[in-house]
């Protein structure tokens, strides 16, 4: 029962940091605006461009939160089980 435990701790902390390394190798792609052209020569490009670069980033934002959340519930887990085990150590 020990040895179940101890794996199955080791397994939900692999787990976390897997999402959690997941979650910090989330890029946010930058799009492209008129090469060579100011802003005052194409307003409207350089507003969908950041309009773009938002929407961008906020769903890079949340995928990143996605994942953050379960390796935060997976770390959870690891805790519970390593609490688990030193509770009912003594007794297995």
């Amino acid at each position: 029962m020990k040895i179940m435990l101890a794996l199955a701790t080791f397994a939900s902390a692999i787990i976390a940091a897997w999402y959690w390394f997941k979650s910090s190798r989330i890029k946010v792609e930058s799009v492209a605006t008129a090469e060579g052209a100011s802003i005052s020569d194409v307003l409207e490009l350089h507003i969908m461009g950041a309009q773009t670069d938002i929407f961008t980033i906020l769903h890079a934002l949340r995928e990143s939160s996605r994942l953050n959340k379960l390796a935060a519930v997976w770390t959870g887990v690891s805790a519970i089980l390593t609490a688990v085990a030193a509770v009912t150590g003594p007794f297995l």
